[in-house]
């Protein structure tokens, strides 16, 4: 069997993904790299937004007469503007390899992209948050086992990883139904040989609280990059409530505080929902103060879509010219912030992980911290390399190799 698979959303799609990638090789099939080549194309959605739905139905159309098997989060949750192809009814790799006639491969799925290893750590998320679609498909949480994630590492590392990327729907919850949590994994992972770097993915802000003490402690392990993504997604208490987060913003920035003080050059991600129902000039201006204050040097900025059967889409939708413009304004303070910092690194020395190839003749690498460093001339993944920063742009460096 020859299989195609376009694979849209989060990283834990992509690691699911790979698990039917490793079952269709497993079985004596191939994966095609063109859907004309293919007996059978696998869409693995996402939904996470209504314009990305919309999206997904323009994708999926694409390919008439093949037979098309629609996975993901938006075959689970909108099947119903999914009539004329085969859907999958539950998210993750197995649905997709029974519907295939095909047997899961073994061990944990490891997604690999250049150097980079990525691996699902848990599935499901214990949060309640009253505009996400993504909670109701993939359910309540379950860890994967640490036995299996250290022995996907390992195979990742055989494989020539240089980077590990711990992904899930929130990291910082992974171990609390089975009493191993996440700064013990990482530790773990970080005690095994090997030159490579680890990154953990999104944590929120109610998972984390409980386990900062260690996180600072892992955070700090030379194999772990100094980065932490931990959405606040506004910065008004009043629409926290709303959304169901359960902290307040003084609490989402007291852990940015107590993760700064304790992790030298630590470097955040957070994520903002502009325009949420309700949100009001001075709520949204409590957002600005939230980036401000926090100075997160990635940030990701969506603007409010009801999405079918949660709680926020029975609540009164603002106008999209004013989700657009407070959008507008978010990404320019934000584009203020980075480039204050990116400026101010310009001169400092630094040791870097080369990541992945850029544009030609160019590569991309990551420092410490895991800011995107360029460097101009072509290079290895996986070298590592001395650099001064030479110059900076908005949303990254650029070095030059000493």
């Amino acid at each position: 069997m020859r299989v195609y698979i376009e694979t849209y959303g989060c990283t834990a799609n992509e690691a699911d993904s790979a698990g039917i990638r490793d079952a269709v090789l497993a079985s004596g099939g191939a994966i095609v790299a063109a859907p004309e080549e293919a007996d059978a194309i696998v869409i693995n959605t996402c939904a996470v937004t209504g314009h990305t739905a919309n999206s997904m139905t323009r994708a999926i159309a694409r390919f008439p007469g093949k037979r098309v098997i629609v996975a993901g989060c938006m075959a689970v949750a909108e099947p119903e503007r999914l009539s004329g192809y085969e859907v999958v009814d539950s998210a993750g790799p197995l649905p997709v390899v029974r519907a295939l006639g095909l047997r899961p491969g073994a061990g944990l799925p490891v997604a690999m992209s250049g150097r980079t290893a990525t691996i699902k750590i848990a599935e499901g998320c214990n949060g309640q948050c009253s505009y996400c679609i993504v909670r109701l498909v993939r359910g309540r949480l379950r860890s994967v086992p640490a036995a299996k994630i250290l022995e996907a590492v390992r195979r990742a590392i055989d494989a020539g990883a240089s980077e590990i990327f711990l992904t899930a729907q929130d990291s910082g919850a992974y171990g609390l139904d089975t009493g191993v949590r996440l700064p013990a994994l990482i530790r773990s992972i970080a005690s095994m040989p090997g030159d490579f770097k680890v990154r953990i993915g999104m944590m929120n802000p109610f998972s984390v609280a409980d386990i900062l003490p260690d996180m600072i402690d892992v955070l700090n392990l030379p194999k772990v990059y100094k980065f932490a993504h931990i959405p606040v997604q506004s910065g008004s208490d009043r629409i926290l409530k709303l959304m169901q987060r359960p902290y307040t913003e003084r609490e989402y920035s007291d852990i940015v505080a107590s993760l700064r003080a304790g992790v030298p050059g630590i470097t955040f991600s957070t994520d903002y929902i502009v325009g949420f129902p309700t949100e009001t000039d001075e709520d949204f201006c409590l957002t600005l103060e939230d980036l401000r204050t926090n100075r997160p040097l990635k940030v990701n900025i969506t603007r409010f879509s009801p999405r079918p059967g949660t709680p926020a889409a029975s609540l009164p939708d603002l106008l999209e010219r004013t989700k657009k413009e407070r959008s507008r304004l978010l990404t320019a303070l934000h584009h203020e912030v980075t480039s204050s910092y990116m400026q101010d690194a310009v001169g400092s020395r630094r040791t870097v992980l080369v990541s992945e190839k850029g544009k030609p003749g160019t590569v991309i690498s990551r420092d410490a911290s895991y800011n995107m460093v360029v460097i101009q001339e072509d290079l290895p993944p996986g070298m590592r390399a001395n650099v001064e920063i030479s110059a900076a742009k908005t949303t990254y460096m650029i070095g030059r190799r000493l």
